[in-house]
């Protein structure tokens, strides 16, 4: 059988049909001549390549595989087709099938199966409009990079119009003062002492720096520097392996000591310690993975939405109950600006590349909003 002829439902085996788009490479390639930069066997082989070449940071890495593979998996079973020989009527298709993935019982499933087990499934339901135009960035990235390798001569999804980005540019997923207040209150109520140190320095450096989840769990307890003015630094590796320096509070520091000292470390930290700086919850002094702290931060919140709820404060609660480690990043950054309006302050902090990027987190709420309004503005009464 034509490895790339459409399957029916019954039919469709991924585990299988992508071992055998690798195991076939040279007889499934599709450009008509060796390309001079890439070098790659097959558009598979290509696409990794893409992947490893492109992608630093660990959690894009997964986004652009997961949207790529989608793709590909769909070109196979739907067009009976390889990446380079899909044009732009596939990529139209594929953009309305992402609005309803169809059939249902061959592209999703609602359980979180690992990638290798027989029910795994490409997708969890329809993207929304966001993750749809996010799916054919990743898929347009990887076609222009073919395009400048050699590899391909045009890029389809670059004639395709996308979804509309949102039309609301400010920051609506971050919590408010009394909403952090409660996620601390929460961490107090902790049993353990090891734990609940981890989580308060953990909590504080995600707000008080507003560092991604993925500088914070690669950065050591060495990277926290006094410079020769007696500030403290801490030195992240963010975005494009770009390096940049975190103003570091004595009130955090002061919480980074207590927290060794609770997992049996000296007090003071030594030059150059390779320690992590965010710790498994346990003795052994492992490294807390990305994905580890995600789910000690939607611990917290969801234990502070359910003190909000005991407080009927339920609109704070159901902030909280959505909230994840990247709230805490816009919370800072929205506190600060609101704060001191001094944008250019905010982008380096954050390590953004452009203001605009920035100028998201200078918005007014909406009871400030409704307030400076109705109090400002006013016509005659009826008479």
């Amino acid at each position: 059988m034509n490895p790339f002829t459409p399957l029916s439902p019954t039919q469709v085996d991924f585990q299988a049909s992508t071992e055998l788009a690798r195991l076939d490479a040279y007889a499934l390639t599709g450009p008509g001549e060796r390309p001079d930069l890439i070098q790659a066997n097959s558009d598979i082989e290509a696409a990794a390549i893409w992947l490893e070449t492109t992608a630093r940071n660990p959690k894009s890495r997964r986004v652009m595989r997961k949207e790529v593979e989608r793709f590909i998996l769909w070109a196979l079973h739907s067009r009976g087709k390889p990446l380079s020989q899909i044009h732009v009527m596939d990529v139209q298709d594929y953009a309305t099938f992402l609005t309803d993935p169809q059939p249902r019982e061959v592209w999703v499933s609602t359980t979180k199966y690992p990638r290798q087990h027989a029910r795994w499934r490409p997708f969890a339901g329809p993207l929304s409009v966001s993750s749809q135009r996010l799916a054919l960035v990743q898929i347009g990235s990887l076609y222009s990079w073919m395009v400048k390798g050699g590899w391909l001569q045009g890029n389809p999804v670059d004639l395709v119009r996308k979804p509309p980005a949102p039309q609301d540019p400010t920051i609506k997923r971050l919590l408010p003062i009394e909403g952090i207040a409660l996620a601390f209150e929460a961490i107090s109520l902790t049993q353990s002492p090891r734990k609940r140190a981890r989580d308060h320095f953990m909590l504080s450096l995600f707000y008080l720096t507003g560092l991604r989840t993925f500088e914070a769990t690669t950065a050591t307890m060495g990277d926290v520097r006094r410079s020769s003015s007696g500030t403290l630094w801490l030195t992240v590796c963010g975005k494009r392996n770009k390096v940049r320096d975190v103003p570091i509070s004595e009130a955090l520091y002061e919480d980074l000591l207590c927290y060794r000292e609770t997992f049996g470390l000296p007090r003071e930290i030594p030059l150059k310690d390779a320690t992590p700086l965010l710790l498994a919850a346990n003795s052994k002094l492992k490294r807390a993975h990305t994905s580890t702290v995600l789910k000690a931060i939607i611990a917290i919140v969801t234990r502070a939405a359910g003190l909000a709820m005991q407080r009927e404060q339920f609109e704070l609660a159901d902030r909280l109950a959505e909230a994840t480690t990247h709230w805490l990043r816009h919370s800072c950054f929205s506190h600060l600006a609101k704060a001191t309006g001094d944008l250019v302050m905010v982008k380096t902090l954050a390590g953004h590349s452009k203001l605009e990027t920035t100028s998201r987190y200078l918005h007014t709420e909406n009871d400030a909003l409704h307030a400076g309004v109705v109090q400002i503005l006013s016509t005659p009464r009826l008479k």
